[in-house]
């Protein structure tokens, strides 16, 4: 999971090392301290190919 802001430079992502419940605080975070609008992507699973 990622989220990111659409008016400056901001994001948080579980890619490094956040756990979801850490991304999402710190995005609410983010957005009362500065009013920027925070999205988010989610990415689909992995497909597990199977040899």
């Amino acid at each position: 999971m990622c989220k990111y802001c659409l008016e400056c430079d901001w994001r948080a992502s579980t890619a490094d090392g956040y756990t979801e419940a850490e991304v999402s605080k710190k995005a609410i975070e983010h957005f009362v301290e500065t009013g920027h609008t925070v999205d988010s992507l989610r990415l689909p699973p992995p497909v597990i190919i199977e040899n």
